[in-house]
């Protein structure tokens, strides 16, 4: 065999070799191309079914403004009754009735408890049956002294025709004084028995135990069947409407009371230019500022007294109270509504809308304004707007849209419909 002959078959198979290569590879290419064709499209696929960003949140915003304050000093106090007494009966008697009940609010002049009254109705009956005799016994002496008239009279014509004698004219001018004097007798004697029938009604109406203001019963001293003693405590009674709120005030602040009471006794009615808040929340209307003109040694405190309007009944004795007195000069200070305060677990914060976004930012309030608040200076400017309603939806940085109107309206329809709402915000 030539040397050509014996090297055809290894071309051949070198050949066979370089085809079966080459295939692979385009296979390889192939496959890797469709699968990354698979790829691109399931990554496009889940792309379109990706769900998007929530729209930004509606909520309500307000400006917060500069305004020139006086630094305000917080005292303590606390609600107390401007009347509250023990109801202690007139007269001594067996109780009959108790109307009256731990709780229970009663008007003036309402029947609180009812003594027996047997014994002094008696004597009443006792008494009517003696003026009808002292009124009869007047009626017999006014006879007499007609009749002793008359006879006098007649004594007088005859001594005048010189029929009688001096003595019988004197006796019978005697027995007509005597007569008018029993008469007088009678009548001072009726008058008498009529004062003592005036005093049996008055010891009738004590045994009824009215109450001597409107307030509520807040403690029974007796009960049905039980002795009352004269001037023996019934219950006692609380007036709810007419409270006051008595603080202890630093002396420092006595010149600033004393000159605010004199201010506001010029109107009794205006209302204290002092924010006052109740430990259980209620809103607090306090006027006729009263100082009294005593420090304490040991305190270094005065009392100062306001009356309060107890509106719905929401203040009772014994509520304590806070309130910010107005103390030094005035100064800048930030003001914004109490609505945008919330409160955190180091600190009360609010939200700041600054680029469409919604930040929290710590706060320190410096003492309450009504409805607002000043702040100690920080991290917020006259300026800023802060959310104050749809702000505890808030979590973190959010992007907002800021709705202006009727709050709580417009906040539910950008809710249901964003494009709507923030179309609705920019007009």
């Amino acid at each position: 065999m030539t040397p050509q002959h014996w090297l055809h078959p290894v071309r051949t198979s070198a050949v066979l070799l370089i085809t079966l290569a080459l295939t692979f590879v385009l296979a390889t290419t192939a496959a890797a191309t469709a699968q990354e064709s698979d790829t691109s499209s399931d990554a496009a696929s889940a792309s379109a079914g990706a769900p998007k960003g929530p729209p930004p949140t509606p909520v309500r915003v307000a400006k917060a403004r500069s305004e020139e304050l006086a630094p305000r000093k917080k005292v303590f106090g606390e609600i107390r009754a401007a009347r509250k007494t023990t109801v202690a009966a007139d007269g001594a008697g067996l109780v009959r009735e108790f109307r009256a009940h731990d709780g229970q609010r009663v008007a003036a002049g309402d029947i609180l408890a009812q003594l027996d009254d047997t014994r002094i109705n008696l004597e009443l009956a006792v008494h009517a049956a003696t003026v009808e005799a002292a009124r009869a016994t007047i009626a017999e002496r006014d006879a007499t002294v007609a009749r002793e008239e008359r006879d006098l009279e007649l004594l007088r014509r005859a001594a005048a025709a010189g029929g009688t004698n001096p003595r019988e004219l004197a006796d019978a001018e005697s027995a007509l004084a005597v007569a008018r004097a029993q008469a007088t007798q009678a009548r001072a004697a009726a008058t008498v028995i009529e004062q003592q029938g005036a005093i049996l009604k008055d010891r009738l109406d004590d045994l009824v135990i009215r109450a001597p203001f409107a307030g509520v019963v807040t403690m029974r001293h007796s009960e049905e069947g039980a002795w009352v003693s004269e001037g023996g405590a019934v219950v006692d009674l609380l007036a709810t409407d007419e409270l006051e709120a008595w603080f202890e005030v630093p002396q420092e602040l006595y010149a600033a009371a004393v000159a605010l009471a004199a201010e506001g006794a010029k109107r009794l009615t205006r209302e204290v230019p002092i924010d006052i808040d109740a430990a259980t929340g209620a809103a607090v209307s306090a006027y006729g500022l009263r100082v009294v003109p005593e420090v304490d040694p040991r305190s270094r405190t005065f009392r100062a007294v306001l009356r309060v309007v107890n509106k719905k009944d929401l203040l009772a004795p014994g509520i304590a109270l806070t309130a910010f007195v107005p103390a030094g000069a005035t100064a800048p200070r930030v003001v914004i509504p109490k609505d945008a305060i919330l409160r955190g677990d180091a600190a009360p914060f609010v939200y700041v809308v600054r680029g469409g976004i919604a930040a929290p930012v710590n706060v320190r309030i410096a003492f309450p304004l009504g409805d607002e608040v000043a702040l100690e200076p920080g991290s917020i400017a006259a300026g800023d707007e802060v959310v104050t309603e749809g702000n505890e939806r808030l979590m973190g940085p959010t992007p907002v849209v800021p709705i202006a109107g009727e709050a709580n309206t417009a906040a539910s329809a950008a809710a249901a419909t964003p494009a709507v709402a923030g179309k609705a915000a920019t007009e």
